[in-house]
């Protein structure tokens, strides 16, 4: 029983960020390599240091991800309002 309302749970969360998980997944990219920045820069603060170059290839990840789930969103309501014309 808790196994079916974990599962209805997620479904439903997943249903609410329909069109989001892209754009969340490449903010969480673009802040892990800032912090990991923060890390580089001052440590002293406790934060994971990351090397420079991985820390801007997961920023440049994050911003991939946000332009990449951009242009399938428009590319699926294209191909949405091509099969309502016909």
């Amino acid at each position: 029983m808790k196994n079916w309302i974990a599962v209805r749970l997620v479904k439903w969360g997943a249903k609410k960020l329909d069109g989001y998980k892209t754009i969340i997944g490449g903010i969480g990219l673009i802040l892990s390599g800032v912090v990991g920045l923060i890390g580089l820069l001052w440590p002293d603060t406790g934060l994971p240091p990351m090397e420079l170059e991985q820390a801007m290839t997961t920023i440049s990840g994050g911003l991939v991800a946000i332009g990449i789930g951009h242009k399938g969103d428009k590319l699926t309501k294209a191909v949405q309002a091509s099969a309502n014309e016909q």
